[in-house]
C-alpha cells in the first residue's frame, strides 16, 4: 500500500510538472518559428532589390521588415517562467483536506445504515486524501535531503501569504515543514488512516465520531505545518473539543468519563494558556514585531528569553505527558474505547514532544543547552517511574500507556544530549513509538473486545486460538525493544550514541530503563498468549482480513523504517541540523 502510495505521488508530480517542459517546449518552437520566419523574410526582400536594381526599374521605398529585438527571446522566457511559478498549496491541501470531508459529512443525513456507511466511506476517503498528501511531501522532501536542500524551513514547498499585516504585531498564513514535521507528519496520516478502517464497523454515533477523527486530523497537522504563532495556537487548541466530545461519548460511561474529559480539557487549557502568554512575550518584545516562526533564534532580552523558554517547555512537558505530568493521558487512554485509544496514546504526546524540540531547543539552542543537566534527570525520572509502573500494572491498555512514557523519557534524554545526532535518534524513536504504540493499543482493544477482559492476569492461552494477535503484539514489542530490521533499532542506536558524550551515566541509566520495556512486554504476552487453553476463552476468534488491513499497514512501515532508514537518515538529519543550528546550513 505504500508502495502504491508513493507511485501515485510520483505520478501526480509528473502529471504538475509537465506543464512547465510543454511551456518551455512551446516558448522554443515559437522562438526558433520566429527567426526563421524573419531570416526567409529578410531572403526575400534582398532577392528582390536586387532584382529591380538589375532591371533598372524606379525603386520603391524599401519597406525592411523589423528584425527580432533582443528582448523577444528573454519575454518569452519570463512568460514562461511567470507560466510555471505555480503557488505552492501542497501543505495546505494536507491540512484543510481532511476538514473539508469533515464539513461535507457535517451536512449528510445518517438515519439509515446506507447513510452511515456513506458517511464512514467519506471518513476514510478524507485519511486517505491526507496521506497521499503527506507520501508526496515526504518523498519530494526525501529525494531533496541528500544534497541538503530537503528537510529545512524554507524549502520549495513552503507557504507564506499576507494576513494580519495591519495588526500591531503582525501575523501571515506561513506553513512549512522541517525533517522533524515531516517525519511526524508520515506518522500521523498513517495512524489515522489505520483508525479511519478501524472504526468502520462502529454503528453508534457514527457522524460524530468521523467529523471528530477528521477536525483531530486536521488540527495535528497543522500544527506540525504552522509557522506562525497565531496558526500555532490555533490549531494547538483545536483538539480540545473533540477530544472531550470522543471520551464523553465512547469512554467508558458515567462519572468517570466526565472527569477523564474534564481533566483532559484543563490541562491542554493550560498548556494553550502558557503557550499563548509566551507568544505574547516573543511578539512585543523581540525587534521584528511578528508572530512569524521562521524567524529563530529569537532576540530577545536574556531575562525574557528564559521566562519564553520555561513558558514553552512547561506546556510542551505538560502535552508530553512524562513524569510525572503523565496521569491526566494514561487515564484517557484506559478510558477510550477501541481505537480512539491508539490516536491518544500514540499522537497526543508526540505533538507535545515536537513542540520540545522544535521551539524550546529550536528558537533557545543556547538556553536548552545549559539546562541539559535537568533534561537528563528528568530522563531518568521519567524512565525509571514508568517502568516500575509497567512491571506492577494489570491493566493491558495502561501497560502500553506506561510503555509510551518509558519511550517519551528516552526523547528528553536526546534534548540532554544536545547533538545532531541525538536530535536525528528522537525522531527515529518518535516516528517508531507512534506506530508501535498504535499496534499494541489496536491489539489491546481487540483482546479486550474478544475476552471480555480488562486484567492480564484474567487471560491466558490465547495463542491456541488467535496465533496472528499474538504476532503482531510479539512484533510491535520487538520493535520498542530496538530489535534489529525494525525501526526501533536504529532510533535508539543513533540516540544513545548521541547523547553519550555529554552525559555518560544518565544515557546508561536511560539504557537500562528501557530494556525493561522488552521484558515487560515480553511477560505480559506469555501470560496472555501461553499456558493452558482456558475454556472460557475457547471460541475467541481471531483477528480476520477486516483487522489485517489496517494492522499489516502498521507493522509493514515499522519493518520500512528498519529496513531502509537512510531513505530518511538525510531527510531527518537535516531536520535535526535545523532545529539545533537555526538560520544556518546546518
Amino acid at each position: 500500500m505504500i508502495l502504491s502510495a508513493q507511485f501515485l505521488s510520483s505520478l501526480a508530480m509528473t502529471a504538475i510538472q509537465a506543464p512547465q517542459f510543454i511551456l518551455a517546449a512551446a516558448s522554443t518552437t515559437a522562438s526558433a518559428t520566429a527567426s526563421a520566419t524573419a531570416s526567409a523574410t529578410a531572403s526575400a526582400s534582398a532577392s528582390a532589390s536586387a532584382s529591380a536594381s538589375a532591371t533598372a526599374t524606379p525603386s520603391l521605398p524599401a519597406v525592411v521588415p523589423a528584425s527580432p529585438t533582443p528582448t523577444a527571446v528573454p519575454s518569452s522566457t519570463a512568460a514562461t517562467a511567470t507560466a510555471v511559478n505555480f503557488p505552492t498549496i501542497l501543505f495546505s491541501l494536507l491540512i484543510w483536506g481532511a476538514v473539508l470531508f469533515a464539513v461535507v459529512i457535517v451536512l449528510l443525513p445518517d438515519r439509515t445504515r446506507e447513510q452511515r456507511t456513506r458517511i464512514k466511506a467519506l471518513g476514510v476517503a478524507g485519511a486517505s486524501a491526507a496521506l497521499f498528501f503527506a507520501l508526496w511531501a515526504v518523498e519530494t522532501q526525501a529525494s531533496n535531503a541528500a544534497i541538503g536542500l530537503g528537510g529545512r524551513p524554507g524549502g520549495e514547498l513552503m507557504e507564506q501569504r499576507r494576513w494580519l499585516a495591519s495588526f500591531p504585531i503582525s501575523a501571515s498564513y506561513h506553513l512549512d515543514a522541517d525533517g522533524l514535521a515531516l517525519g511526524l507528519i508520515l506518522l500521523t496520516t498513517v495512524v489515522f488512516f489505520c483508525v479511519a478502517i478501524a472504526v468502520w464497523r462502529n454503528d453508534r454515533h457514527v457522524k460524530l465520531l468521523s467529523i471528530a477523527l477528521l477536525t483531530l486530523e486536521t488540527a495535528f497537522l497543522g500544527v506540525l505545518c504552522s509557522y506562525d504563532w497565531v496558526l500555532f495556537l490555533i490549531f494547538w487548541s483545536l483538539p480540545i473539543a473533540p477530544v472531550y466530545l470522543l471520551i464523553r461519548a465512547f469512554g467508558g460511561g458515567g462519572e468517570r468519563s466526565s472527569r477523564v474529559a474534564m481533566r483532559y480539557a484543563v490541562t491542554a487549557l493550560v498548556s494553550t494558556g502558557l503557550l499563548a502568554v509566551a507568544a505574547l512575550l516573543i511578539g512585543f518584545e523581540d525587534g521584528t514585531r511578528s508572530f512569524d516562526m521562521g524567524l529563530a533564534p529569537l532576540t530577545l532580552p536574556a531575562t525574557v528569553s528564559h521566562v519564553v523558554f520555561w513558558l514553552c517547555t512547561g506546556a510542551f512537558l505538560i502535552a508530553m505527558a512524562v513524569v510525572p505530568l503523565h496521569i491526566p493521558l494514561l487515564d484517557l487512554e484506559e478510558d477510550s474505547s477501541g481505537a480512539l485509544s491508539a490516536v491518544f496514546a500514540a499522537l497526543l504526546p508526540t505533538l507535545g514532544a515536537y513542540g520540545l524540540l522544535h521551539v524550546s531547543v529550536g528558537f533557545f539552542p543556547a538556553i536548552s543547552q545549559s539546562y541539559s543537566l535537568l533534561f537528563a534527570v528528568l530522563a531518568v525520572i521519567s524512565v525509571a517511574w514508568a517502568g516500575i509502573a509497567a512491571v506492577r500494572t494489570d491493566d493491558l491498555r495502561r501497560l502500553v500507556g506506561h510503555i509510551g512514557t518509558v519511550q517519551m523519557g528516552a526523547v528528553l534524554l536526546a534534548v540532554a544530549g544536545h547533538t545532531t545526532l541525538a536530535i536525528t535518534g528522537a525522531i527515529f524513536l518518535l516516528v517508531s513509538r507512534g506506530l508501535t504504540v498504535s499496534v499494541l493499543m489496536l491489539v489491546s482493544s481487540l483482546i479486550q473486545e474478544r475476552t471480555r477482559r480488562v486484567r492480564i492476569s484474567q487471560i491466558a492461552g490465547l495463542a491456541w486460538q488467535t496465533p496472528r494477535l499474538a504476532a503482531f503484539w510479539l512484533g510491535a514489542a520487538l520493535s520498542a525493544a530496538g530489535t534489529p530490521l525494525l525501526s526501533g533499532f536504529v532510533a535508539y542506536l543513533l540516540l544513545f550514541t548521541g547523547a553519550f558524550p555529554a552525559h555518560r551515566w544518565f544515557t546508561v541509566l536511560v539504557l537500562v530503563g528501557v530494556l525493561v520495556t522488552p521484558v515487560v512486554l515480553l511477560w505480559a504476552a506469555q501470560r496472555m498468549f501461553l499456558g493452558a487453553s482456558r475454556e472460557t476463552f475457547s471460541k475467541v476468534r481471531d483477528v480476520g482480513p477486516f483487522e489485517l488491513t489496517y494492522l499489516v499497514v502498521l507493522l509493514a512501515v515499522i519493518v520500512l523504517l528498519g529496513v531502509l532508514p537512510e531513505h530518511f537518515a538525510d531527510l531527518f538529519n537535516n531536520g535535526a541540523s535545523s532545529i539545533l543550528f537555526p538560520g544556518t546550513s546546518g
